[in-house]
């Protein structure tokens, strides 16, 4: 378990800048080399709610500028501050319906979940990553000739023909990325993904998720799990087995964290 958090506190300073640990250490600069020397002190920090908070509030810093932290340390913030919130919970929300949640009686098991550095880490990288999306055009062939085609991904469907056109030693990659949009849409846009996936859209994500019906939000974490199933070791078992106790954490981190201004649909493509 000691192997495990050192790398997975490797990976965070990887992806954090001077300027994310100089807000970590409470704007202490003479702290930053030590952090960046000793990385498993930024899980020790994300860990205390003052200091998460902190970083969630986006204090102004000494001159009164805003501080320019980058999206990794805030929704690392947020995904620390739900896990620590689960703890000693026997029940937690689940959404029913939009507006609507009841609780739910797995409390323990959620934050069992949440518990794993490897696990927070997965979480935050996803959310960081749908900062902005990627999108483009692609060319394809059909009996008619060649045809344009945009693409952007969070349009699963349409990912999952491109996956199949990649070379093999390609795919899990974007396996990988197919169930990131999944469960990122489950978690944390289920209006958006209902919306998207109504009537024959439902048929077409069905198709994706296998052999089942019911509703969207689960349609999305089936096809999480079969596409996290053939993305390798990038995953980390936990959500391979369960990509619904990951759907859950991220609904959690959506409604307490990033839902306050009501969005109501992902970032646009591009921007």
């Amino acid at each position: 378990m000691r192997d495990t958090r050192e790398t997975v506190a490797r990976r965070y300073g990887e992806h954090l800048t001077d300027t994310d640990l100089l807000a970590l250490s409470g704007d202490r600069p003479d702290q930053v080399p030590a952090l960046r020397r000793h990385p498993a002190l930024v899980l020790d920090l994300l860990d205390r709610p003052a200091v998460a908070d902190a970083v969630l509030r986006a204090d102004r810093d000494r001159g009164g500028r805003f501080r320019h932290v980058s999206p990794f340390l805030v929704l690392a913030a947020a995904v620390h501050r739900t896990a620590g919130a689960l703890v000693g919970r026997t029940h937690v929300p689940d959404r029913t319906a939009p507006r609507s949640r009841v609780p739910i009686f797995d409390g323990p098991v959620l934050a069992a979940f949440a518990a794993d550095p490897a696990h927070r880490l997965f979480l935050a990288e996803l959310l960081a990553s749908y900062a902005r999306l990627a999108s483009g055009v692609v060319w394809r062939r059909d009996p008619t000739g060649w045809r344009r085609q945009r693409w952007d991904e969070l349009d699963l469907p349409r990912l999952a023909e491109l996956i199949v056109a990649l070379p093999e030693d390609q795919r899990p990659g974007g396996y990988r990325r197919l169930g990131d949009g999944a469960l990122f849409l489950a978690g944390v846009f289920p209006e958006y993904a209902e919306r998207t996936f109504a009537g024959a859209g439902t048929a077409r994500l069905a198709t994706l998720a296998g052999p089942r019906e019911g509703p969207v939000t689960e349609l999305l974490e089936e096809l999480a799990g079969r596409a996290y199933a053939r993305a390798g070791a990038a995953v980390p078992a936990g959500v391979v087995e369960s990509p619904h106790a990951a759907r859950r954490v991220l609904a959690l981190v959506a409604d307490h964290h990033l839902h306050r201004g009501e969005a109501g649909g992902p970032p646009v493509a591009g921007r």
